[in-house]
């Protein structure tokens, strides 16, 4: 049968298509916001002294040697990936590349802008009740990232001020401050500690307003002062990767305590798509449907 030059080519190109609607989603787009460690040189051009940076990840039981997708990128890919809401309550998920102080910061006009952009960029911290106050060890409830401000435009390494958020006295021993409390934990449920997840920096300034929780950093030249720690700017197909492991917090039962960010992670990991959609809350995966999903 002979085909015209022209059928021939729109056949190819049709077929070429289906071809690629077929394909795994992995395999099409979004690979590329994959977390990797950044460059020496990238870490001096953005002001920060790669020297300095606290704990900066290696390959190991948290990250994989790979081929980096862009120029700026180490080969060290993150596989510790952790939950987070932003100022107004979204998931969102990221990792640790490392900790920084001010010294860390240097006395360039890199340095500078470098250090004013971390002290932009609040990452607040929920320690539970009697442990660390300014720890990183033991939460009760997901961080939360303020992410206003163009935080993918503005931001290129991730940097962020480290800010502890704990309950007072006021809110957990007097009437209203109880009243305050439950009628939170109604809207976002309960943390560790039995008081509200605090989802929103709205919540944050409210009850800092009454007196309900304190926030506290750490001194300028304590190496968890600051962090690097760059957010996914598209876990959707393919952004998070098989390998990748989730860091959430749980109950004493092992279970998630924020279950919708967990059934999420894993909803991205194996099928590309966002289970964030979902408005009420879900229970837990099972391992059993975990390893369905994993197929």
């Amino acid at each position: 049968m002979l085909i015209f030059p022209a059928v021939k080519n729109f056949l190819l190109r049709s077929l070429g298509v289906l071809a690629l609607l077929g394909m795994p989603a992995f395999l099409q787009a979004d690979i590329k916001d994959r977390l990797f460690d950044f460059t020496d040189a990238y870490y001096i051009q953005n002001g920060v002294n790669p020297a300095a940076i606290g704990g900066r990840m290696q390959p190991g039981p948290i990250a994989a040697t790979d081929t980096p997708n862009f120029g700026y990128q180490r080969n060290v890919r993150a596989l510790l990936t952790l939950p987070a809401y932003d100022h107004s309550g979204k998931g969102w998920y990221f990792t640790v590349l490392g900790g920084l102080s001010a010294d860390s910061f240097p006395a360039t006009s890199a340095g500078q802008n470098a250090r004013q952009i971390a002290d932009t960029y609040k990452e607040y911290v929920f320690p539970r009740r009697g442990t660390d106050p300014v720890g990183l060890g033991a939460t009760r409830q997901s961080v939360l990232l303020d992410m206003r401000n163009g935080y993918f435009s503005h931001n290129p390494l991730g940097l962020w001020l480290h800010v502890w958020v704990s309950f007072t006295t006021k809110a957990t021993g007097t009437s209203d401050g109880i009243k305050t409390l439950d009628d939170l934990a109604r809207k976002n449920g309960r943390d560790l500690d039995g008081t509200p997840i605090i989802t929103s920096v709205g919540d944050i300034e409210k009850l800092t307003q009454k007196g309900y929780v304190t926030q506290t950093t750490r001194p300028l030249n304590d190496s968890l002062r600051y962090a690097i720690c760059p957010v996914i700017k598209d876990p959707t197909d393919g952004g998070i990767a098989r390998d990748q492991f989730l860091a959430t917090t749980r109950k004493p039962d092992g279970t998630p305590l924020e279950t919708r960010l967990y059934n999420d992670f894993i909803s991205l990991q194996t099928t590309g798509r966002t289970d964030l959609a979902v408005e009420s809350p879900r229970a837990p995966l099972t391992p059993e449907k975990e390893a369905d999903l994993a197929k």
